[in-house]
């Protein structure tokens, strides 16, 4: 028996929801678990190794054709929402039981055949949870200076008609995983420093002020007290930046430069005790113990 964790990821979507299951991938395969991480492409899967340590990863690119490596005796968990509520069923009824992340506002689960976990739904029976990598939570020193960081996607270089905003605010740009070769020579003009997206982990751990439009990198910053402000963009939906400012993340609906500027220099009251280290441990221990019924005790052997 396998578990197959499918992770929605790719140049159009990003690596927000690698970024979060990673941890618990992870935690599952350091358990001892045959656990195969699924991406939508190979440099994904390659991120996971490198950054996360996953020992194996697959490249799989529709939800669907999991079915042409997993087996009804497999376990599966789906990190995305690019599933229809039949394509749900049919994949319980064909494995048993799946467990499933959302972000979609009124998400419910599968009458006891779906684990179901969300930051956003209110629905009962839905584990509320948010998860960042415990890395993220150590002690930095803030001396990067302010840095935004679009997301690891801009496949339409969108990026390239917001540089006005960032004139004069002495600010440096984190580049993402799959930008465009060069793309960072036309970025130049709007940021007074670039930062390879190799540097991530530092950068964003070292910033004084994290600006990001990624809703994951704006929780890693929360942890590690990178003093995030979220700036919105049309292709994320508007309840990722709701649900930052719960938490105290200033939430930006438009880029504009008198309203980035005003935020930098605001003193902002953060939520960061809304956010634990050990919270991938707690969902891999959830996962695991809704599978263990189907396989009879032996969930790891």
């Amino acid at each position: 028996m396998k578990l197959y964790y499918y992770i929605d990821t790719g140049h159009r979507v990003g690596l927000d929801r690698l970024r979060r299951s990673a941890p618990v991938v992870k935690e599952l395969q350091d358990r001892g678990l045959d656990a195969v991480m699924l991406t939508n492409d190979f440099r994904a899967g390659e991120y996971a190794k490198e950054e996360f340590g996953i020992k194996r990863y697959v490249s799989v690119d529709l939800v669907r054709n999991i079915a042409n490596i997993a087996t009804p005796a497999d376990r599966v968990v789906l990190d995305t929402d690019d599933v229809s509520r039949s394509l749900v069923s049919d994949m319980v009824d064909y494995y048993g039981k799946i467990v499933r992340f959302s972000d979609r506002p009124g998400a419910k689960a599968l009458d006891g055949r779906e684990l179901l976990f969300s930051s956003i739904s209110e629905e009962e029976g839905v584990v509320k949870c948010d998860i960042v990598a415990p890395r993220y939570f150590d002690e930095s020193d803030h001396t990067l200076g302010n840095v935004y960081f679009w997301g690891d996607d801009d496949y339409e270089c969108a990026l390239a008609s917001h540089l006005q905003a960032f004139d004069g605010l002495d600010m440096a740009l984190l580049e993402g995983y799959y930008f465009f070769m060069q793309y960072g020579d036309e970025l130049e003009k709007g940021f007074e420093k670039i930062y390879e997206s190799e540097r991530y982990d530092e950068v964003l751990k070292g910033a004084k002020r994290f600006l990001t439009s990624s809703p994951q990198s704006a929780l890693e910053a929360l942890a590690a007290g990178s003093k995030p402000v979220y700036i919105g963009k049309e292709s994320t939906p508007l309840v990722l930046g709701e649900k930052l400012a719960k938490y105290g993340v200033p939430v930006l609906e438009n880029f504009e430069r008198e309203t980035i500027e005003r935020a930098l220099h605001e003193n902002t009251q953060y939520a960061e005790e809304v956010l634990e280290r050990d919270r991938y441990i707690q969902v891999a221990d959830k996962i695991a113990d809704f599978f263990e019924a189907l396989n009879n005790g032996n969930f790891y052997r």
